[in-house]
């Protein structure tokens, strides 16, 4: 069996990793013409790290990542911890650790291990056009006149899917109301000790900020949601400035501020952060789609990427099953998938409503139950978890 894939982001690549292991021969279509450092910071559950470690990964992740001690909520502006789940038991609890990685270190991870089983399996500069399919085949249509011809066709390629677009006319979405300032810092820059070695979400009215660290402890990632009245730059992406961001998060917690202030010209970037209810369907054919092109989703459960990662393992699972039978295997995958990430859509916009609290009545409604119940049960938080992390599609 062929399998080309559109996208080669975490979850292009990945489905290419897990298909050439099960045997499928693979081509990888990119419409960028190089694989640049591009994004900052992910977080990696126990549940996404279960994959990379079943995919020989591990040893590549033990020397790339950091590996943070809790998951924390503080208030934005007074820093009082409202509640810490540790992530040193997570081996223990999940039998897999927490990650934090830079995307652009996971993604050469990835492209490292796809082109030492299938060197030249990826063709950048390929931007998809047109999809084609009949009882046969599929077929890809690039902007550049080229063709290509598979069994299987996976779009992989994001919240800007040309795949979804093609299988059921739908287009990138709308505007949720927030958008998201995005900037890592060198630790050194900043002074020793200063951020906490946590996942750690500063909340306040409005908007929030997430801080954790990267490369080992040599980057502080930094994360800052604002709500907007609207977008009003062209594309998804504005290019914004230092006193532009310190002036979102006035009054906030010096950490904060000195993080952001420790940033240098042409580091702040803002995206627009969008939304696209659940599609009613993933699959079409001989075709499916895999990631943010069938569930994009606001990052305030920090799966996005891991939903992907474990999308492309039960895909290769459902194709190795059902090799005789493709539609049969895509309604497989589907079906095994869908309802998981459609959960996780719906809590992570339900975080989003808790991270940003308006009201003195409303933060203390919800602030001090959760700092109660973290000192009275401080495993509660952990169990309200497992269904996430526990999650091991590894094991069929």
């Amino acid at each position: 069996m062929h399998v080309l894939i559109a996208g080669a982001g975490i979850g292009g690549l990945t489905a290419a990793l897990t298909l050439l292991r099960q045997g499928f021969e693979v081509s990888l279509y990119e419409r960028a013409h190089h694989l640049e450092e591009v994004g900052a910071g992910l977080q990696i559950g126990p549940n996404g790290a279960h994959v990379l470690h079943a995919l020989g990964l591990g040893d590549a992740l033990h020397h790339m990542a950091f590996r943070p001690e809790a998951g924390e909520m503080r208030v934005g502006t007074t820093g009082r911890v409202i509640f810490s789940l540790p992530f040193d038991d997570t081996v223990q609890r999940y039998g897999a650790p927490y990650y934090h990685l830079h995307r652009a270190d996971l993604q050469a991870i990835l492209l490292d291990a796809v082109n030492s089983h299938a060197p030249g399996a990826l063709h950048l500069g390929k931007e998809v056009k047109e999809v084609r399919q009949d009882e046969q085949g599929v077929t890809l249509i690039f902007t550049d006149g080229g063709q290509a011809r598979g069994d299987v066709l996976v779009g992989a390629d994001g919240v800007h899917s040309v795949v979804r677009r093609e299988l059921f006319d739908i287009a990138d979405g709308h505007f949720s109301g927030m958008s998201a300032w995005r900037m890592t810092v060198a630790t050194e820059r900043l002074p020793k000790g200063l951020v906490p070695p946590k996942a750690t979400v500063w909340v306040g009215p409005g908007k929030h900020v997430v801080t954790y660290y990267l490369r080992r402890g040599e980057l502080v990632n930094l994360v800052g949601v604002v709500e907007e009245n609207g977008w009003p730059y062209e594309g998804w992406t504005s290019l914004g400035g230092k006193d532009d961001i310190l002036r979102d998060y006035s009054g906030w917690h010096p950490i904060v501020r000195r993080i952001m202030e420790a940033g240098g010209d042409g580091e702040f970037y803002k995206w627009a952060l969008r939304e696209l209810p659940p599609l009613d369907h993933w699959s079409k054919g001989r075709v499916t789609l895999l990631g943010d092109a069938c569930h994009p989703m606001l990052p305030f459960m920090a799966q996005g990427a891991v939903m992907a990662i474990e999308d492309a393992w039960v895909l290769a699972e459902q194709l190795a099953r059902h090799a005789q039978d493709i539609p049969a295997a895509l309604s497989r995958y589907e079906e095994k998938r869908k309802p998981r990430a459609t959960r996780v859509q719906a809590v992570s916009r339900r975080n989003g409503k808790l991270y940003h609290q308006h009201s003195t009545a409303g933060q203390a409604l919800l602030y001090s139950p959760l700092w109660m119940v973290s000192r009275v049960a401080p495993d509660f938080f952990a169990g309200q978890l497992d269904w996430l992390y526990g999650e091991d599609v590894t094991k069929g």
